[in-house]
């Protein structure tokens, strides 16, 4: 049995109105609860495997470019660089989406899909800038233009190296681009500069030295892939596009979650809070770029499969997806947001395996007065939905494009026990077994205050 009662007592100011008695009478049991077992221990895939798709999509050459540090002073360097050159890879998607002559391609769909892609990443790409100018470290240190320092007459500033602009004067992509430059517009309103895409800067703002920074022509010259010249077919490039957007932000999510361990640290949890939740907002976007497989020819598709030998062996119980070493160790740096918790509730681990933490919990819970480690606590716990969601959402459009049989890696026959690891990750019980826990007793106690009913 669980003791609930608390071994310090809680100051009224801070209870709401309908008090709960935080303890349990004898005649009432506790809700059972299964005890929490090991998480599955994920791995990518065989070293030759990751090696053979980081050469396709020529990841090396990209994470040079990643890395790259131009900025010193600007503390958001490594997180909006990487992001910055993912959009300006979905521009080329665009264009290449715009210019494919197949009269079978679902040419609306795509180009929706694509603009509402660039949209979801300008969102979140205007939300780390204004929360980096909140930051009293970060503010002011992005490499800007000021277009009134240069005693410029014009309202706009253009990057003359990305694709945007050019595919705002054609033809075929002008609506559209026109609706995102809009979208740039409206989303950074709330922040003190502006990317400097040709956007209309109505209220003047500094720009961005968004070709300093994106390094658009060096990022548009790894759009080739190595087995171009050997294969010919439409999905090749649409496919090596959609793994750099992504690849570009795990890359830049990984670096914002070493951001959340430092904040941590130093007791920012309202930071910390801000930055699960932008993680959580990227797995979620990560979901919306696999989406695009959906829409890819499935005779093209399979046939540039068997081309570039992408297939599952029977013996393998790594999915596709962990070819990308980014991505596993992105999925673990966020299963370790695990062990933060102790450390933001300020209470040791009970090595005899008691509810210390639990308990800790439900006290914060309840006082109202930390809001923002519960902040924190709901947006690590929002970040674990939204990861598992993710593959959970792979693994179906995996049988959708390849055919259920390819996507369990041919695992046929197999028992529940044996599942891959794709499937387990989603299935596995939660990482933060206490705040789970202190939610089903606190929500176990008010069911049995009867002070609490208005029914």
């Amino acid at each position: 049995m669980v003791d609930l009662h608390w071994k310090s007592k809680m100051p009224s100011s801070d209870m709401p109105s309908k008090t709960l008695k935080l303890s349990l009478s004898d005649n009432k049991s506790l809700p059972s609860l299964q005890l929490p077992f090991r998480t599955t221990d994920i791995s990518h895939a065989a070293p030759s495997v990751c090696a053979t798709y980081d050469y396709y999509l020529r990841l090396p050459q990209l994470r040079k470019l990643w890395n790259s540090s131009d900025f010193p002073n600007w503390n958001n360097e490594p997180i909006l660089k990487p992001i910055l050159q993912a959009l300006e890879i979905t521009f080329r998607f665009l264009s290449i989406v715009l210019s494919d002559p197949r009269p079978y391609s679902n040419h609306r769909e795509w180009t929706r899909r694509i603009e509402s892609l660039i949209t979801h990443q300008i969102e979140i790409i205007a939300i780390l800038c204004e929360d980096e100018e909140q930051n009293s470290d970060t503010r002011g240190t992005a490499p800007t233009a000021d277009l009134s320092r240069n005693n410029s007459s014009e309202s706009r500033s253009y990057s003359e190296a990305s694709l945007l602009p050019r595919l705002a004067t054609w033809y075929k992509s002008k609506d559209v681009a026109q609706r995102i430059l809009l979208s740039v517009e409206c989303q950074m309103r709330r922040c003190s500069y502006t990317l400097g895409l040709g956007e209309p800067n109505l209220a003047g703002k500094p720009s961005l030295l968004y070709d300093l920074v994106c390094k658009p022509n060096e990022i548009h010259a790894l759009k080739t892939t190595p087995y171009d010249e050997r294969v010919e077919n439409h999905e090749n490039h649409a496919l090596h596009a959609t793994h750099q957007i992504a690849e570009s932000w795990i890359h830049a999510s990984r670096k914002v979650l070493e951001g959340i361990a430092d904040a941590v640290l130093s007791r920012t949890f309202e930071k910390a809070a801000e930055d699960c939740y932008a993680v959580e907002r990227i797995w979620k976007l990560l979901a919306e770029v696999e989406d695009l497989h959906l829409m890819m020819d499935p005779d093209d598709f399979l046939r540039l499969k068997n081309q570039l030998s992408v297939k599952s062996s029977g013996g393998e119980t790594a999915s596709f997806c962990f070819r990308s070493k980014e991505l596993v160790e992105l999925t673990k740096m966020c299963r370790d947001l695990r062990h933060k918790v102790p450390e933001i509730l300020e209470v040791e681990v009970d090595p005899k395996g008691g509810p210390r933490i639990q308990e800790a919990a439900m006290k914060l819970y309840v006082s109202k007065s930390a809001f923002e480690k519960v902040h924190l606590l709901q947006a690590m716990q929002a970040i674990e939905a939204a990861m598992k969601r993710f593959f959970y959402a792979y693994k179906q459009v995996l049988a959708v494009v390849m055919g259920s049989s390819e996507a369990n890696g041919n695992r046929v026959g197999l028992s529940c026990d044996s599942a891959d690891s794709l499937t387990q990750i989603f299935l596995e019980p939660t990482y933060f077994p206490s705040l789970d826990a202190a939610k089903t007793f606190l929500g176990y106690l008010w069911d049995n205050n009867d002070n609490n009913k208005w029914i």
